[in-house]
């Protein structure tokens, strides 16, 4: 009874092993190619979620675009809203994780997951650009979006700021600029 007791207890541990070395497989996975490009996968708090899209007034029929889309939470959110939601990610990963739950959820006709750069992006159809970038890439991305948004664009930023275009609102730490 007691060497079956004792086999029960490291069988639990090997099992409790297994797990906390996947667990830790699976969040290097999910952080290895942000790392490697300078921006690594940070999950947006359903209170800055919010924050975010209160900012950008979503309307039905907008396109809405996500730079660093992650795990699409605002992807999806825009499309439950009636957008067309387009994402850029890099980590292959959780575009195909974003783009499953997408099908799984039924957003799917509304969703679009873009594997790759936003640097390549087009954004002169973006009614709404969303973004969590980090301060070391603000400002070439001000230029960016200057460049290519057209006017009457919103962008919401979460946590860093476009220094080169005044705020036109806050809450939290999310801020909304306007295109002009």
């Amino acid at each position: 009874m007691v060497e079956i007791l004792i086999l029960s207890l490291r069988v639990f541990q090997a099992l409790l092993l297994a797990a906390a070395v996947l667990v830790v497989i699976w969040l290097v996975f999910l952080s290895l190619p942000g790392l490697m490009r300078g921006a690594p996968f940070v999950g947006t708090r359903p209170e800055s979620l919010k924050a975010m899209l209160d900012l950008a007034v979503l309307r039905s029929g907008e396109t809405v675009v996500d730079l660093g889309s992650g795990d699409g939470r605002l992807l999806f959110a825009a499309a439950r809203a009636g957008c067309r939601a387009v994402g850029y990610e890099i980590n292959l990963f959780l575009v195909w994780s974003s783009r499953w739950r997408a099908w799984r959820l039924g957003l799917s006709p509304r969703v679009t997951v873009r594997w790759g750069s936003f640097w390549k992006a087009r954004l002169d159809e973006a009614d709404v650009v969303l973004v969590f970038g980090f301060s070391n890439i603000m400002a070439d991305l001000a230029k960016k979006l200057a460049d290519e948004l057209r006017p009457g664009a919103r962008v919401v930023s979460l946590r860093y700021e476009l220094s080169a275009w005044p705020a036109a609102g806050r809450s939290g730490e999310a801020r909304l600029y306007l295109k002009k």
